[in-house]
């Protein structure tokens, strides 16, 4: 098997979500023996020790430099696409049997001529037509709400674009996959859940009670989950004199001044964190509070994953197929909210039997070695692969 796997960013380090999905995928095919070869048509130029840690898995590195500018909003293809038409013209000097593309955002690899015969299957991180219309609800520039709705309303136009020219698709959300799947039978398309590695799933302390949010602090829907809760949560839980509130995220250098105009008693901000092992290990508890998104919220698995119960709202766990009140709390209500989370800080054994159930779900139902083993057979068996020598 040698598959070439085209990225919009690179995907090391994997310290938000879609890295962390790709991450986990590539090494995944590694391990399984597969021929891994990765071009990124991203912003930032990765580190040595970053490329290093990455060839470990990854038997060649090509990098295409990302091109914007602010014509770029005129044309028909969606900024983010636009931006990395560099693919379409990347050395690819091997024949694969599989191009991935992860995300629609790499779109442009598929006009590369010396992509040749190579299936393509596309890693669908988000309905980014959806995506795109929720970031611009959550959004408070009207400059920012319409790039939004542009982009939005163009991934639109793409995503029929891409039907035309890709039959294999993976969806991180099964959510997102049983719609797609209803409304296109035709398609080879399947529910990969995110990759977890089960050895690391950690215990809960319930020693302080520290409720957490980890998230991109420049990313407008995790901003506004922040301000909602600070706003009509928060307030109600400072009562009990151990509570305290942790934020923890990349700003990217984009400053935090939007927390200003709120009360931080009792909370802590930790900008850019270079580790969240030590966060996530003082926390009791996780909250993913968002109000406005698309696909799956990793922080969601990642918290679980680390420990931590989560109490979210329905924005927050879709796509996870976790089940409200059996391995999730769900509310949509700040007072149901606030309420939610009294109970599992006044009875730890509440919430250590929560966390038990969602990871008990995650264990069974995340195992994504297994399923790209039968992804692949699935997918060789109707449609034979390119003879590669």
């Amino acid at each position: 098997m040698k598959i070439l796997v085209a990225c919009s960013d690179f995907p090391y380090p994997a310290d938000h979500g879609a890295r962390v999905d790709t991450w986990g995928r590539i090494k995944t095919m590694a391990e399984l023996g597969w021929t891994v070869h990765l071009v990124v048509c991203g912003k930032e130029i990765p580190s040595e020790e970053a490329l290093g840690i990455v060839s470990r898995y990854v038997k060649k590195i090509m990098l295409c430099p990302r091109r914007r500018s602010l014509t770029d909003m005129l044309h028909r293809l969606p900024m983010q696409v636009k931006s990395r038409k560099e693919l379409r013209a990347v050395n690819i000097d091997e024949d694969y049997n599989y191009v991935l593309l992860e995300g629609d955002y790499v779109y442009p690899i598929l006009d590369n001529p010396n992509r040749k015969q190579a299936v393509p299957v596309l890693r669908v991180h988000n309905d980014e037509a959806a995506y795109f219309k929720a970031l611009g609800r959550s959004a408070k520039s009207p400059l920012h709400r319409l790039y939004y709705r542009m982009e939005s309303g163009k991934f639109t136009v793409l995503q029929k674009k891409m039907r035309r020219r890709v039959n294999h698709y993976w969806f991180i959300s099964s959510k997102e996959y049983d719609g797609f799947r209803k409304m296109h039978p035709e398609a080879v398309s399947r529910f990969l859940p995110p990759p977890v590695t089960k050895e690391n799933f950690k215990t809960g302390t319930f020693g302080h009670k520290r409720v957490v949010f980890i998230g991109s602090l420049f990313m407008p829907n995790n901003r506004e989950a922040i301000v909602w809760y600070l706003r009509h949560v928060h307030p109600h839980l400072l009562a009990d004199p151990d509570y305290s509130f942790v934020v923890a995220g990349n700003s990217r250098k984009m400053g935090l001044s939007w927390l200003e105009e709120y009360d931080l008693a009792r909370v802590t901000v930790h900008d850019t964190p270079e580790k969240l092992d030590d966060i996530y290990a003082g926390g009791y508890l996780f909250v993913n509070p968002m109000r406005n998104g698309a696909g799956v919220k990793l922080k969601t698995i990642e918290a679980i994953q680390n420990g931590l119960p989560v109490i979210s709202t329905s924005i927050g766990c879709e796509g996870t197929g976790l089940v409200p009140g059996e391995q999730i709390l769900v509310a949509d209500d700040p007072e149901d909210f606030s309420q939610k989370i009294k109970l599992l800080l006044d009875q730890p054994v509440k919430a250590r039997a929560l966390l038990e159930a969602s990871q008990r779900f995650i264990r069974k139902n995340y195992n994504q070695k297994e399923s790209l083993v039968q992804f692949m057979d699935e997918m060789n068996a109707g449609y034979p692969m390119k003879q590669v020598l």
